[in-house]
């Protein structure tokens, strides 16, 4: 998930980054729904300041729904643990370290070894999300979809 923070005016980035990431893992299940992977989901978070916050929004999206929807696949509140205690979140710093390195730093290296690895289907990348501003040219996967 890659923001520009000025495309999204005074919404809160890790709000919208929280609320797409439902979105697309619920989605994600759904596809895996259709071919007969009756999957359900649950997220899990690195402990954080914003922990209460981000599972009151998670209430929310499964009682009035998000921007897309009802999340139908997602069984409960996101579960936070400190990222010292399981690789699992270890992992996901080490493809958030490898988004921010091409994004803000202009290295791929990284991104470069992991840039397949994002949920796809029928050729369009569902799992990595780039907000930018119109103009601004990018070769990511996220963005080469929306050229398309």
């Amino acid at each position: 998930m890659i923001v520009d923070k000025t495309q999204i005016g005074d919404e809160d980035p890790v709000e919208y980054a929280f609320e797409q990431i439902v979105m697309r893992f619920d989605k994600f299940l759904m596809r895996r729904y259709r071919n007969n992977k009756k999957d359900k989901g649950l997220l899990v978070l690195d402990k954080s300041t914003r922990e209460t916050r981000l599972q009151s929004l998670a209430i929310e999206f499964k009682s009035a729904g998000h921007r897309w929807g009802f999340p139908r696949n997602i069984v409960d509140v996101p579960f936070f643990v400190d990222s010292q205690a399981t690789r699992l979140i270890q992992y996901a710093d080490l493809v958030s370290y490898a988004l921010w390195r091409k994004f803000e730093q202009g290295d791929s290296e990284f991104f470069e070894a992991i840039s397949s690895s994002f949920d796809s289907d029928g050729g369009v990348v569902h799992g990595l999300h780039h907000l930018k501003g119109r103009s601004e040219a990018c070769d990511c996967p996220a963005c080469a979809n929306r050229l398309l």
